[in-house]
């Protein structure tokens, strides 16, 4: 038997032969093996990039769908806007729609507009969500526009503003008197009436008075003599002093005027050139959209086309209200308020210039301005009526900037990418 310790490795020139052979396979083999792993991630870096340029490709089909979309309900609400005074995009139907997580709570209205599909991006399904605030900023509509693949591989989202006629801007110094009117005024007799204008002081009715009680577009000429004397409008405005507890001025035309236009020259004074039609639909909005005196934030404005006597308290020096009993409403004569009502706001009276409709008119407690397309004859008791410096009145809404009041044209600066 031959012991390992006999063996020996070959000495010589064949022992070097063996050992430089061994070597050479190894380096064969980490050569190919090498050249392997070259190829492979060479592949699978051609794989990559072409799988890289084809998720771009996928999300350059899903923006541009997405931006066409958008551009398309821009130019629908254009559209829609020539053929009617009224958006049809807010008018009520099936098309409202639940609002994004972003836009909780009833102060937002959503509705979903139905583009139609892109015959250059066959491939790519597009939804337009319109919404907007309907207490600080109605007349203007956010679009946010999605697109995806049919392959769920790709998702983009645009939006922008574009501002809708919905309403118009207030005056930029509107007329600040307690009681504005288009003809005489004066309380019942004996009746017990306040009438403050605004103060200094932040005390109801106290202090130097800043601004008129009581302001009229018309003044009756009872000498026909072409002037309005300070006897003939204290004639036609009969406050005394029992019924101006902190003073403040009786205004009105120093020189006779046709008794015309009494159903804008008041209320454009205060409302600017908001109509009441635009103020109607703004209040069935609102009180569609679920807003209301207990909502949170609370409803702004009230269209009220019923003759009842109006009995709910509204509005805070916070969040005012407005408040508007219309010319349906007024038929036989303007609703009163019930005493002990406070609205703190702006209330209008649409009388159409006929006095009878605001005869013997209870007013409760306004702490605003109380507004009125006609004389105020026989005021009744209880009635107080205080101007004040409100918060934000709803119809007073900021404007972007630039915008024309009479288009629908899209808020410079609103467009940007991505999620709301």
């Amino acid at each position: 038997m031959i012991q390992p310790s006999k063996l020996r490795r070959p000495c010589g020139p064949l022992g070097h032969a063996v050992q430089g052979g061994a070597i050479s396979l190894l380096v064969a083999i980490s050569l190919g093996l090498l050249a392997s792993l070259a190829s492979f991630y060479s592949a699978r870096s051609v794989l990559v990039d072409r799988l890289a340029s084809h998720n771009q490709s996928q999300a350059a089909q899903a923006r541009l769908a997405a931006e066409a979309a958008l551009a398309w309900a821009r130019a629908e609400m254009q559209r829609e806007h020539a053929s009617s005074p009224t958006p049809p995009v807010w008018a009520p139907g099936p098309a409202a729609a639940p609002c994004p997580a972003a836009f909780s709570g009833p102060r937002w209205q959503c509705v979903a507009l139905l583009p139609p599909a892109h015959p250059g991006l066959p491939d790519a399904v597009v939804r337009v969500m319109a919404v907007r605030d309907l207490i600080s900023s109605p007349h203007v509509t956010q679009l946010l526009a999605s697109a995806s693949l049919k392959d769920g591989t790709s998702r983009a989202q645009v939006q922008a503003q574009v501002f809708i006629p919905t309403v118009a801007p207030a005056p930029e110094q509107p007329n600040t008197a307690a009681v504005v009117l288009n003809g005489c005024a004066a309380p019942a007799n004996g009746a017990a009436v306040s009438v403050c204008p605004l103060s200094k002081t932040s005390i109801a009715c106290s202090g130097t008075a800043t601004g008129a009680a009581v302001h009229s577009f018309w003044l009756a000429d009872k000498n026909n003599n072409g002037l309005i004397s300070t006897a003939e409008r204290r004639n036609c405005l009969a406050f005394g002093a029992e019924h101006l507890p902190a003073g403040g001025t009786l205004t009105g035309p120093d020189t006779a005027t046709p008794r015309t236009n009494c159903g804008t020259q008041a209320w454009s004074s205060v409302l600017g050139d908001i109509t009441p039609e635009q103020i109607r639909a703004w209040s069935e909005a609102q009180s569609r959209n679920g807003l209301s005196t207990l909502s949170q934030p609370a409803r702004s404005v009230y269209w009220i086309d019923s003759s009842a006597t109006w009995s709910q308290s509204l509005g805070t020096p916070d969040s005012p209200v407005l408040l508007v009993f219309s010319a349906q409403a007024c038929a036989q004569r303007c609703p009163s308020m019930a005493p002990g009502v406070r609205v703190v706001g702006t209330v209008v009276l649409q009388t159409q210039c006929q006095d009878d409709k605001a005869r013997a008119w209870h007013a409760g407690h306004i702490e605003g301005q109380l507004l009125v397309e006609s004389g105020l004859p026989e005021l009744q008791s209880g009635s107080r009526i205080e101007a004040r410096e409100l918060h934000q009145s709803p119809h007073r809404l900021p404007w972007p900037p630039g915008i024309n009041a009479r288009q629908v044209q899209r808020v410079p600066g609103s467009w940007r990418e991505g999620e709301p």
